[in-house]
């Protein structure tokens, strides 16, 4: 085959582009620290780091949600925590009221301390997070507990607005944990209603001579088995939550390890390579500048 000058300059050119096309790639590599950056690349890797970058994320969005889990149930066992507290003192004037060695001063002194447990629980059943309302179900944007302003009685009844039309337990604030897993985290707040109800018994009580509070004590005790054992429940859930929290950042930490091991580029060996690749170009060119000589035309001038 006979060999023409055209020839000769179209291959220099083209390993030339070739050439350069190598030491861009390698500088952009260098330049973005990753081995792949566009799909042309390594298709089959390209399809790796997509899908582990997108379980990353996922992950990173689930261990989020835990996090907003966890501050929740804390900030509930808190207010529940006080809530067993003005259950105790209720109890405590219960039965301090039950003497019959007792003058009506004292007493009134009694159902005024009453009073002020009562003002105290309706602070709590309206306890808010983030702004958000911690016994309201899903309405957590309002109040879910008021009284009627216009009543005449010292403790006028408390009203559940939460509950209203919508006693579904489903209809809890929920979180998802994982994938397909949701777990509810808020408490429903109808248990507040039988302490309202046992602390406005046991005011008309202490208000009304000859009547002795201590037959509320066993209503008392009923409101504070079901507020020991919604504890029990939560504790069940921080627990829970505590341990898909650290299953999912290990998860995160295996994901991150198998993407930079795909994607992360080996700067050693970029170097090396960027090195051997520049020698190259440098050979190609000073090779090409002996192998094209003057053609005969450039004599004839």
């Amino acid at each position: 085959m006979r060999v023409t000058n055209k020839m000769m300059n179209n291959n220099l050119l083209m390993n030339l582009n070739r050439g350069l096309t190598r030491l861009e790639r390698i500088n952009n590599q260098l330049g973005t620290k990753k081995k792949i950056n566009a799909p042309s690349d390594d298709p089959v890797k390209t399809e790796l780091i997509l899908r582990t970058s997108t379980s990353i994320r996922q992950t990173e969005q689930y261990i989020r949600n835990i996090g907003s889990a966890v501050s929740w149930l804390d900030a509930t066992d808190v207010v529940l925590q006080d809530v067993v507290s003005v259950i105790h003192r209720a109890k405590d004037l219960a039965v301090s009221g039950a003497s019959t060695h007792l003058d009506d001063t004292a007493r009134k002194a009694l159902a005024d301390e009453v009073a002020q447990l009562r003002d105290n629980l309706m602070q709590l059943a309206n306890s808010t997070h983030g702004g958000r309302y911690l016994f309201a179900r899903q309405h957590t944007d309002s109040p879910p507990f008021t009284t009627d302003p216009n009543s005449t009685e010292p403790l006028p009844d408390v009203e559940y607005l939460a509950g209203k039309g919508d006693s579904n337990y489903s209809n809890l604030v929920q979180y998802e944990i994982g994938e397909g897993v949701t777990m509810e985290v808020s408490v429903d707040g109808d248990f507040f209603l039988g302490i309202f109800s046992a602390l406005k018994t046991l005011h008309e009580d202490l208000t009304q001579s000859g009547r002795a509070p201590d037959d509320v004590l066993g209503d008392l005790d009923d409101a504070l088995d079901g507020v020991l054992s919604i504890m029990s429940e939560i504790g069940g859930k921080q627990n829970r939550v505590d341990l898909a929290q650290e299953r999912l950042q290990d998860l995160q930490l295996n994901l991150t390890k198998i993407l930079s091991e795909e994607q992360d580029l080996d700067y050693a060996e970029a170097i090396m390579e960027l090195k051997m690749e520049e020698f190259a170009y440098r050979t190609a060119l000073a090779v090409g500048a002996r192998i094209i000589q003057p053609s005969l035309v450039d004599f004839l001038r």
